[in-house]
Order: C-alpha cells, then sequence, then structure tokens
C-alpha cells in the first residue's frame, strides 16, 4: 500500500470519527469506482454523501510567496448531480 493510500484512509477515518462523534449513522462505500466515499445519516434520515479529499499542498511554491498553495478540489460533473460534498481533512 502506497503511502498517498495510506494518508486517505486515515483521513477517511478522521472523518468518520467526527461524524459519529456528531451523532450520524455512517457507511464507508465499497466500490472503488463510487463517486462518494461516505454517507451519513443524521436522526431524521436525511442522508449526506462525501468524498472526503486530503488536504495537499503544491511542491513548488510560487516565487512571491513563502507558503506553498493549496490544491483546489472540485467535484466532478456525475458528482454535482448526485449532491455530492466534498469533506476535507489535514
Amino acid at each position: 500500500m502506497s503511502s498517498k493510500s495510506i494518508k486517505g484512509a486515515v483521513g477517511e477515518h478522521k472523518v468518520i470519527i467526527q461524524l459519529l462523534e456528531d451523532g450520524y449513522h455512517v457507511a464507508m462505500a465499497v466500490d472503488p469506482q463510487c463517486p462518494f466515499d461516505l454517507v451519513a445519516v443524521d436522526e431524521e434520515g436525511k442522508c449526506r454523501k462525501y468524498d472526503v479529499k486530503t488536504v495537499s499542498h503544491r511542491k513548488n511554491k510560487p516565487t512571491w510567496t513563502k507558503k506553498s498553495t493549496k490544491i483546489n478540489r472540485v467535484l466532478t460533473p456525475k458528482q454535482r448531480k448526485l449532491g455530492i460534498e466534498i469533506i476535507e481533512v489535514d
């Protein structure tokens, strides 16, 4: 398993813990091609679908700043159509 996939799995589990602490029921996707990673259901039955992304920064920072720029994450058209939300985890 690559360090990138380990980092992603750890991030997903951090989000799962937070959602559970917030009172949600949480299920993970089993299909690697699934457009979302998690489904969270609140006590009223409202479902939210999440794509979990680990915060990443560009390796080559611009010359005008001391900080590297954060890589922006966007939903695919399919994810937008399905109402999926991105959760970023550090």
